[in-house]
């Protein structure tokens, strides 16, 4: 896979997390599976120091439509 190709089927796929998501929000109010999906990541972490406060840490909500476009447009990059 050439480095355009890769590039093109990584944003596809972040394309597809995005709208899936947004999706699966949206239609969850009228299905409630469509909410269903894994919560993961790693907690804050906060580091104080005398003139700043540094906080990390990250989250990734995924639902059902996340998944499932994010797949479609995986398989649709494939074929462009």
């Amino acid at each position: 896979m050439r480095r355009k190709e890769r590039t093109i089927s990584i944003a596809f796929v972040i394309a597809g997390a995005i709208l899936g998501s947004v999706l699966g929000e949206v239609l969850g109010a009228y299905y409630p599976f469509m909410r269903a999906g894994l919560h993961f990541g790693v907690p804050d972490f906060t580091l104080q120091l005398g003139f700043m406060e540094l906080r990390l840490g990250f989250t990734f909500n995924m639902n059902i439509g996340t998944v499932g476009l994010a797949l479609l447009f995986l398989f649709f990059s494939t074929l462009v």
